[in-house]
Parts: C-alpha cells; structure tokens; sequence
C-alpha cells in the first residue's frame, strides 16, 4: 500500500529534471528556523544557494547541507504540492522523509550516522507564497520522539532568484 510520501516520490517524477541535464543553482536561499521545547527556544539561520524550480503550481527547493567544518554533508529537497502538503527529503549523512500536511499527523524515520529516531510530525501551517521568480515558504508545525521528547518548530524560507551577469 502507497504511503503519502511513496506517493509523492514514487519514481522521482515529480518536478524532475531531465536526467542529463544539472539543474543549476539559480537562487539563494535563506532559511530561519527556531524549535521550541520546554520553554526553551533555539534559533538558528542559513544563507545558502540552492537549485529552485517552479513549474504548475508546484515548488521544489533543493540545497546543499553543510557540517560543522563547512564540508558538503547532504542534500534537502523540500517539495511544495499545495497549500496543505509538503514534503522534506535528506540524503547524505542524514537520511529521511518527512511529510508536513496541515493537520494531519505523518510518522517519519530519521537516519543519523549515530542511529535511528521514529517521530511523528503534525503541520499546523503551511503557507506558501512561492511562485515562478521565488517568493517565501513558512513550515510551522509539532515534533514529537517517542515519548522522551516534542518541540514545537517554525521554519521561515525565503527564495530569491539570483540574475545572470
């Protein structure tokens, strides 16, 4: 049986490039996120380049992640179906799929080097202000691990096309 995030990967068709063609890095892309877990809050902020496609009212996100040293450690694909559905796909060092839909709760598998975390995900807003020159993406929504651990989450994107010359 398709889970959501088959659903929304299945076969890499969604919003792919042509397989001998290298999307470039056509933006920048500034991310402010800040998790919040008892009564605690963690704010964190990048200012990156990413490869940004915009095509039927569907949005794709793709960047480089960076480890502590500055080294390439992964890449994150976040994927904007609608106003209610996005995904969160990591490769690299860190491995998972993560699938945001306003509420609604999403079990995801978040493999580390150093092991395995089940958590459950539970957006309660979405709302995209993408379209074909960038535009600005807010993810807000409920972290719980098990039950040792929730935070509450805000992610802020801003995408901004980068001009030629």
């Amino acid at each position: 049986m398709p889970t959501a995030a088959s659903e929304c990967f299945d076969g890499g068709v969604l919003l792919a490039a042509p397989k001998k063609r290298r999307i470039p890095e056509n933006a920048v892309l500034t991310i402010r996120s800040s998790q919040r877990s008892d009564n605690e809050t963690d704010t964190t902020e990048l200012n990156t380049t990413a490869q940004y496609l915009y095509r039927g009212g569907k949005a794709k996100i793709i960047y480089t992640e960076l480890d502590e040293q500055g080294e390439p450690s992964g890449k994150t694909a976040i994927t904007v179906l609608d106003e209610r559905l996005v995904t969160i796909r990591k490769t690299g060092f860190t491995e998972a799929v993560m699938v945001l839909e306003t509420g609604k709760t999403h079990p995801a598998r978040y493999n580390t080097m150093l092991g395995a975390m089940e958590m459950r995900l539970c957006a309660t807003e979405i709302t995209s202000a993408l379209h074909q020159d960038g535009g600005s993406l807010r993810l807000r929504y409920l972290l719980d691990i098990g039950e040792s651990y929730s935070a509450s989450n805000l992610i802020d994107l801003q995408v901004t096309l980068r001009t030629e010359g």
